[in-house]
């Protein structure tokens, strides 16, 4: 799994990204790839629609002057985003006075739409998302394939209002959970830990959705950044004298690719959740005189709903059902010839599976699939809850060596222990573990017993999440 992280092939074989296309690192989405990724969305979009979040349409394109007004009291990301520039390569297309950049984050656009919003006496709380392309470099030498900031939608939510934000913070964070989860992505909830002191900082708090790869090392998924005030204050979202707390919710294709990366155990046969499996039943014919057959049966699928495809082109059968394992497919439905009584085989692969008849082909395929994606979950949860190890310290400078996946480590809340956390040599930090106790998201445990803080010895029931880090994240 390490090499294929840095490479394409398996992605390439089976129809999901055209891996060099314009440049490595900067791939282009091939139907079945796309597709996927459209249903991520979707499952994504369905989640915040239920959370009250109203959808919106933003340009890609803002004014240059609203990232400088950021970048005067918050955070600048001026050496990082990419100028818009006419065809003679002089000032802003269309011929505005003001130069364009393409939007690097979402947080200034949306406090200007916020700030019109109060002006023309709506009240808040606002809560919105939407989908749209970001530029931005990210040049932290991460591997291609994980710097998908330009040329897939970027998925972020903005709320703002008066008063507590424990409960948006808890949605932004654990509804996302859930989702991922449902699509057989497994997550640990962490709080991403800040130097003592630091300065300057972006959000009073990070939360972060992170999975462990099957080669171990853990990537962020989405973020949530408690961001205070500090953007209404600088573009004048106020109700009245008050200026409006604001949270920001986001995830690029990073999820998209760390799901497909589980989803590779075997770069020859993917394994996909049902839900979002480009094709989800192969219908198979085992010999050609069965081929109209299996596309007349595909079609009759596709009108119920489930995404099937006739494989049935003139190779061999083993060339037909070889092609369907690599598109991912988790059913397959085999249309046997005459000389074997026409029968109809459903299961895991061509050729296998229990005899089923036309009439309830559909109710026994979409039970099949449900059954199917509850044991992967199940499985793929369980997987990743043993890739943690409980430590009662923190592991030396042959902690990568001695823990190979990651740790749970019980650390209090004080800022020097915190500081020696982060100061420790070996694993890095991923962040504090989220839930109650300490117990990571979505763990079946009721809570962690208290133990003794890895750095001063007192009691506590908070750990923090050890591990390796995915190259190039912080």
């Amino acid at each position: 799994m390490t090499a294929w992280a840095g490479d394409a092939a398996a992605l390439q074989r089976s129809h999901i990204i055209h891996a060099k296309y314009p440049v490595a690192g900067a791939s282009g989405w091939l139907p079945h790839g796309y597709a996927l990724c459209d249903r991520v969305l979707d499952a994504f979009r369905a989640l915040f629609e239920d959370g009250g979040y109203e959808e919106l349409g933003l340009p890609s394109a803002v004014p240059l002057s609203a990232l400088e007004r950021q970048a005067g009291s918050i955070k600048s990301f001026l050496d990082r985003v990419y100028l818009l520039r006419d065809a003679e390569g002089q000032g802003a297309p269309g011929g505005g006075d003001e130069p364009l950049v393409l939007a690097s984050t979402i947080e200034a656009q949306i406090s200007l739409v916020m700030a019109d919003w109060l002006r023309e006496g709506r009240t808040p709380p606002f809560r919105v998302s939407t989908v749209r392309t970001v530029g931005r470099h990210e040049g932290h030498g991460m591997r291609p394939l994980w710097m998908e900031r330009f040329v897939w939608p970027f998925f972020e939510a903005q709320a703002a209002f008066t008063g507590d934000s424990s409960a948006d913070v808890a949605f932004l964070l654990h509804g996302p959970g859930r989702v991922a989860a449902a699509l057989g992505l497994p997550t640990f909830a962490v709080e991403r830990l800040k130097e003592p002191g630091a300065k300057g900082a972006y959000a009073d708090r990070r939360h972060e959705l992170v999975t462990l790869l099957p080669e171990g090392a853990s990537t962020t998924l989405t973020s949530v950044y408690e961001l205070g005030t500090r953007f209404s204050e600088t573009f004048g979202v106020r109700h009245g004298a008050e200026p409006l707390t604001m949270l920001n919710f986001g995830f690029s294709a990073r999820l998209v690719l760390a799901l497909l990366v589980h989803s590779h155990d075997d770069p020859d046969r993917p394994v996909y959740h049902p839900s979002v499996a480009p094709v989800q039943v192969a219908v198979v014919p085992a010999v050609l005189e069965s081929a109209e057959r299996a596309a007349r049966l595909a079609q009759a699928l596709r009108e119920r709903g489930v995404r099937a495809e006739a494989y049935d082109d003139h190779r061999g059968l083993k060339a037909r059902a070889g092609r369907a394992r690599a598109h991912g497919v988790p059913l397959f439905l085999t249309a046997e010839g005459p000389a074997r009584g026409e029968v109809l085989l459903l299961g895991a692969d061509a050729g296998e599976g229990e005899p089923v008849g036309e009439r309830d082909l559909a109710e026994r395929v979409s039970e099949r699939l449900a059954a199917l994606g509850a044991d992967l979950v199940r499985d793929r949860a369980a997987a990743h809850r043993a890739r943690v190890l409980d430590l009662d310290a923190f592991p030396g400078p042959d902690g990568p060596a001695a823990v190979p996946a990651a740790a749970r480590v019980p650390l209090c809340h004080r800022d020097a222990c915190a500081g020696a956390a982060l100061d420790r040599p070996g694993l890095d930090v991923i962040g504090r573990l989220t839930g109650e106790n300490g117990v990571p998201f979505g763990d079946d445990a009721a809570a962690a017993p208290p133990r003794a803080c890895a750095c001063c010895g007192r009691s506590t029931g908070s750990a923090v999440l050890l591990g390796r880090k995915f190259r190039g994240e912080k």
